[in-house]
């Protein structure tokens, strides 16, 4: 029997000892649960550099260019790809052909190309599905039951020589929801700081629920000139799996509302009501926001984040790393001072 037809590999096995000679040319991974993945990314990360990128931001011929060689006579560093949102690169890398020539030639680059939607047998016997298996491993990362969630906090609360009650391991996995990832920072948090057993009471005053860690909290410490909490609040987004250009667009989106006011004439709360911001405190938030920045920083900003998406799309630039940058960049040196002009 062909290995497409074999069951996939549990991921948490595959990964126990993994080499870099070991890992194949293609590989695909049916991913149900994040964390997984990212636990995985991790383990990936301690062999060699991780690229990750986006199926829907790719283009067949700048995948093609991402996995060329170097020349005859320079060593090239080994590296990692990981691609989300396969289905979407596969939909343009389908030529059973094509696959196999580049797993030919490919000698200091791997590929784990990660899927969403579980694959029958009929399906896997289908290209390019076919023929990348019958080239790589088929990983699973499925989601883990509450029991064996439940023990995992466990061990690690035990592993780092400290208890958790019974009652603060129900509340912390309430919050916690299906969320993983989420869960793994708090747990952290609470080992750092619990003396030596975890309480109900430390579980309420450490930890966050998932509506505070929200994409809004971060554009709230960007646009106040937060450095220190814009930080926080970014990695926060990164941990629980927000997609980076997610909140690349969003930062577009609230520069550009910010930067229309700027230039249009009449009264803010007006301008604002024709932007869609009608609430009260999101129309006391953006005249905040306003007071902090010039339409000079506005315009600046507007290019950064332009040149920035470029830098991501196009040259594949780490979109975590990079878009942390712009932000220490940019809020180390806009100006620190309100603007002079009134917000009316």
């Amino acid at each position: 029997m062909r290995d497409f037809l074999k069951q996939p590999l549990n991921i948490l096995e595959y990964q126990k000892g993994l080499k870099l000679e070991k890992i194949k040319p293609f590989n695909l991974i049916y991913s149900e649960e994040d964390y997984l993945l990212s636990v995985f990314v991790e383990k990936l990360s301690e062999l060699a550099p991780v690229r990750i990128l986006w199926g829907s931001e790719l283009d067949l011929q700048s995948f093609l260019s991402l996995l060329g060689e170097s020349g005859l006579f320079t060593k090239s560093q080994r590296e990692l790809i990981l691609v989300k949102e396969g289905e979407q690169l596969l939909k343009k890398l389908k030529d059973p052909k094509l696959i196999r020539s580049l797993a030919n030639r490919m000698k200091t680059k791997a590929v784990f190309i990660v899927l969403k939607d579980k694959l029958d047998k009929s399906a896997l016997q289908k290209e390019p599905y076919k023929t990348l298996l019958e080239l790589g491993d088929f990983l699973e990362a499925k989601k883990l039951d509450k029991r064996k969630v439940r023990e995992m906090v466990k061990n690690k609360v035990e592993k780092a020589g400290k208890k958790i009650e019974e009652k603060a391991l129900d509340y912390l996995l309430e919050i916690a929801g299906d969320d993983l990832l989420f869960l793994r920072g708090e747990v952290e948090k609470l080992i750092l700081y619990a003396e030596r057993e975890i309480t109900l009471e430390d579980v309420k005053k450490v930890c966050i629920t998932q509506k505070e860690s929200d994409l809004f909290e971060f554009l709230d410490a960007f646009f106040s000139k937060d450095l220190e909490k814009s930080l926080l609040s970014l990695s926060s987004l990164f941990r629980v799996g927000i997609h980076p250009l997610v909140i690349l667009a969003t930062l577009v989106n609230y520069t550009l509302r910010l930067l229309t006011v700027k230039k249009s004439q009449g009264k803010t709360e007006d301008i604002l009501s024709e932007l869609g911001v009608k609430h009260p405190f999101a129309i006391h938030s953006h005249k905040r926001y306003l007071s902090n920045f010039t339409e000079q920083d506005l315009e600046r900003l507007l290019e950064r984040l332009y040149w920035l998406d470029i830098s991501i799309k196009t040259f594949f630039n780490q979109p975590e790393k990079t878009i942390t940058n712009m932000v220490i960049d940019y809020l180390a040196k806009v100006e620190t001072e309100a603007p002079l002009e009134e917000v009316e």
